[in-house]
This record gives structure tokens, sequence and C-alpha cells, in this order.
């Protein structure tokens, strides 16, 4: 059964003497590392630094991370977003994390796995408690994996570069630069549908990179074009692949 564990601003979290951006829920019986581990997944650093003429816009966080603990790797899937004021009036977030056993791994790969309803939480109220493990039945993938609303052409020549580097070499990253108010997430799933169904849960991801946290990879970056995180990502793109999707 998967585990999970919510992160957000509250006067008291699960931790005692926690307070402010702490751990308010999480499964019972938890490993400690593995806790610490997802509570450093939980940053969104981009939130504030760009707007648009309608106002300020922040995209959603979703990624796929793989974390060893005690010998053992877990897949990962991470929703981070921004949720208005906390109780001191301050920006808050919430960080949604959901591990899963390999029987919970859908064959479609984590980027489909993410867009399916009730799989990931992205609300969180009532008091810091522990929660019985969450029993979650995995959703059945239709015969295209992608939903068709990326440019056919361009849809195709990004996702097998992004495969194609994977497949050479999967120690290495890329980039792909997007604009405010684009979804990188199709582009992800169609270049995961192009890997083998095994290799799929091998490739780690994040909607909107910022950095690394202590003992992680991210071979997929996508970042909003025009902040420091952009500059970087292109920067340690170790595979070469850097996709530009703002310049056509």
């Amino acid at each position: 059964m998967a585990w999970e564990l919510y992160y957000t601003s509250a006067p008291r979290g699960l931790r005692p003497g926690s307070r402010g951006f702490c751990t308010v829920a999480r499964t019972q019986g938890m490993p400690l590392q593995l806790i610490d581990r997802l509570e450093s997944l939980s940053g969104y650093h981009q939130a504030g630094t760009y707007g648009t003429s309608s106002g300020f816009l922040a995209p959603v966080l979703l990624a796929h991370w793989r974390i060893a603990i005690a010998g053992r790797t877990r897949s990962v899937l991470s929703r981070v977003a921004l949720v208005g004021s906390d109780y001191s009036g301050r920006l808050n977030k919430l960080a949604y994390h959901l591990v899963l056993e390999p029987g919970e791994q859908s064959p479609a790969g984590p980027a489909w796995m993410l867009t399916q309803p009730g799989i990931m939480q992205t609300a969180w109220e009532g008091e810091p408690r522990l929660l019985p493990p969450r029993r979650l039945s995995v959703p059945v993938a239709p015969g295209t994996l992608s939903d068709g609303s990326l440019d056919a052409a361009s849809g195709n020549r990004h996702a097998r570069a992004l495969a194609d580097g994977f497949g050479m070499d999967a120690s290495k990253s890329a980039a792909v630069i997007y604009a405010a108010g684009d979804d990188p997430l199709p582009l992800v799933a169609e270049a995961l549908a192009l890997l083998e169904p095994k290799k799929r849960w091998q490739v780690t991801f994040s909607t909107c990179f910022s950095e690394l946290s202590a003992g992680s990879t991210c071979n997929w970056r996508c970042v909003l074009a025009g902040t420091p995180a952009a500059a970087e990502a292109a920067r340690h793109a170790t595979s070469g692949v850097v996709i530009d999707l703002t310049s056509g």
C-alpha cells in the first residue's frame, strides 16, 4: 500500500514543537529518513519571480523522484502548488508526496499517472494527524498516452529527443524551457510513451525544476523561460538535450 505525506504552513505540525512550514500529516510507520527526504522535496523556489499581464501566475510542480532508503529505491510522485495565504497571512504552498510500491505503478508511466483523477491530493484541512496506509487502485491506461495537445510535428520531435537522450545515458539530464501558462507534462508523458514500459519509471522529472535536494536526481528538468533556473538547467544539461518550447 502507498505512503503519503502532506507538507504546508500551519500553526502546529505533526512533530512536537513544529510550526510554520512542516509536515501536517503522514502515513503511520513511515521511516524517519524517508520523512526527511520528502520534506526536502517540498520546496517551491520560483514563486514570485514572474507574472503575466493578467496577474500573478504560478505553475503546479509535478514530479517523479526515485529515493533510495535503506538499500531500497522507491518511486515518489509529488505535487507542490501555491494555495493562498497561511494562518499568518504569508503566501502558502501545499506539497503532497505519494510513495508507491512497484505493483502500484501504472505501466503507462509516472507522468500519465500524475494526471489521473484521485491520485494526487490538492488540499489539506483539519488537525495534524497520522494516516493509515493508502489503498491505491491503479488506473488503466488507454491505448494512447498523449492527449494530443502538442503540435504533432514539434511534439514528436521533442519527445523523441528526450527519450533518445535517456536511452543513450540514463544518468544525464535534459532541459525543457517553456513559457508561463504552458504545461510541459504532456510532452513528458509523450516522451515516456516512447520508452519501454519497464524504463518509464526509471525516468525522474520535474515540471517546475529549481534545484536538486541532497541525494536526488532529475533527468528531465522543465523550467520557466526567463528564470535563473532556466539558465542553470540549460547549462547543466549533461545529455546535450536542451528543448526551448518558446523558440517556435
